[in-house]
């Protein structure tokens, strides 16, 4: 949230983009109603720190298919 951080605009930019993709599957019926760009970028970030952790690590193709599961309406 930071705006005179280095990362501030890439991850406005990255914010951004990840919302106007939700609205369009949203608007495609393709994605749940119910969330918003910043659920999205929330699970996301979750993923990327489930990923570090070495245990959870092998796991990641799994957990990614459950949260795109989540999100997605239909495959």
């Amino acid at each position: 949230p930071d705006p005179e951080s280095a990362l501030h605009a890439s991850g406005h930019a990255m914010r951004a983009a990840g919302t106007r993709l939700l609205v369009r599957a949203q608007e495609q019926g393709l994605a749940r109603a119910d969330i918003d760009g910043t659920d999205l970028f929330a699970l996301l970030g979750a993923l990327a720190w489930l990923r570090d952790q070495p245990a959870l690590a092998p796991r990641a193709d799994h957990l990614f298919d459950l949260i795109a599961g989540s999100i997605l309406t239909r495959d």
